[in-house]
């Protein structure tokens, strides 16, 4: 009998969560006993890099990795779909030093004291508490800060600010700097260390999963420490990325397929990818009318703000107000070109096409994978968004993985 795969999946926040989510179903809901995904040795590498809300805030006062995605990552992975995972997941609302924080966000900092500051002993222990299936590992467990270097040189430092930044030139690359928290001193240049655990999980992977998530806030903060890319380029396993279903504003804006793959081959370099997994299923109008409408909203405030600036600039009788309403302009019109592709539906969904994208020998697989509806509570509202559909989502990957040549090699 072949042994289930080993699976490394690699990425952070929602769209990892909702992956992981995707195959725990689709693996309990299989009626006979043959299984092609190894729940037990499946282990989700994560992006460490989180600064904004939450998560953010307990990384500032108790100096911890943060731990937002981990949590979810934990309730997906969850057996455990009752009572005690809802509370996880409980948000408080009050206005007060609580509000916005996760019980499950406190849980692992408490356990994290209680187990004398190692975050993976909490994670196991919050594992053994949500009957969790698999490895949660974070792929470092330095403490660090994203930036993004702009095609005009221009950084921008701190995950969260990457998408909302005033300069809305494209991004170049990103990397990550150490964590100034005035309790540890870094050697420049600086080389992020990758947990031992996450490297050996790699090394050991039957598939390496890249995906799905925002593609540099939340895969390539993964993928730019150069122990976790040295062993995936090294690795034998069947290597597959999954694309994101929606360009993201700040980020990938007007992305196509070759962009998000060739921007993961630039950061990762010597790594190949054999498989891309890409949506071909129309979102609903009504839904990406909203999408769009929210997006452009976000946008003209940005416009609306930056040029009223301008206005009080010109008012004042300064010899530097022109070069200053001058860098404003250019921040205006970036901004301007960026509700023109938004202001185009189509340009806002993400698909492939055969006579643009150019992606060699890695093979192309199609298929629908969004939900319908999504609604998601954000800045204390609801909001629809478009995102993978878990059970979908784990289907199309479980049809990839069963090429996997370990089922197909001639048994003695």
């Amino acid at each position: 009998m072949i042994d289930a795969l080993k699976l490394v999946c690699i990425g952070g926040g929602t769209g990892l969560s909702s992956l992981l989510s995707g195959i725990k179903r689709h693996t309990s809901n299989r009626r006979d006993r043959s299984e092609i995904i190894d729940m037990d040795n499946l282990a989700a590498i994560v992006s460490v890099s989180d600064d904004g809300g939450s998560s953010g805030r307990l990384v500032e006062e108790f100096d911890v990795i943060p731990p937002g995605d981990i949590r979810q990552l934990l309730v997906a992975l969850s057996n455990d779909d009752g009572l005690l995972a809802k509370l996880f997941e409980y948000r408080f609302s009050s206005d007060g030093d609580l509000g916005g924080h996760t019980v499950g966000n406190l849980l692992l900092i408490a356990l994290t004291e209680l187990n004398n500051g190692s975050f993976p002993k909490a994670i196991q222990e919050a594992s053994k508490l949500l009957s969790t299936r698999g490895r949660i590992i974070p792929v470092s467990l330095d403490g660090t800060t994203l930036c993004a270097e702009l095609v005009d040189g221009d950084i921008v430092c701190g995950e969260s600010n990457i998408p909302g930044r005033a300069n809305r030139k494209p991004i170049e690359r990103v990397f990550l700097k150490p964590r100034e928290n005035g309790k540890q001193h870094h050697d420049e240049p600086y080389e992020c260390a990758a947990h031992t655990e996450a490297v050996e999980t790699i090394a050991n992977a039957d598939a390496i999963i890249i995906g799905p998530g925002s593609l540099y806030t939340s895969i390539m903060p993964n993928l730019v420490i150069k122990k976790i890319t040295q062993t995936i380029q090294s690795s034998d396993a069947m290597k597959i990325y999954i694309c994101n279903v929606m360009s993201q504003p700040g980020e990938t804006d007007g992305y196509s397929v070759t962009d998000h793959v060739e921007a993961i081959l630039d950061h990762a370099p010597g790594i190949s990818l054999d498989y891309i997994i890409v949506n071909n299923q129309p979102a609903p109008e009504k839904i990406i009318e909203r999408y769009v409408q929210k997006e452009l909203s976000g946008l003209f405030s940005q416009i609306k703000m930056h040029a009223e600036e301008g206005l009080s600039m010109l008012k004042q009788e300064r010899e530097e107000t022109m070069d200053s309403v001058l860098y404003l302009t250019e921040y205006i019109s970036q901004l301007s070109d960026e509700t023109k592709q938004m202001a185009a539906p189509a340009n806002v969904q993400i698909f492939y096409n055969p006579e643009q994208d150019n992606l060699g020998d890695m093979r192309i697989v199609e298929a629908e994978l969004i939900r319908d509806t999504t609604v998601v509570i954000d800045k204390g509202g609801p909001q629809t968004v478009i995102r993978h559909h878990p059970e979908k989502l784990a289907q199309t990957l479980v049809k990839v993985l069963s090429d996997h040549p370990k089922f197909h090699e001639p048994v003695s």
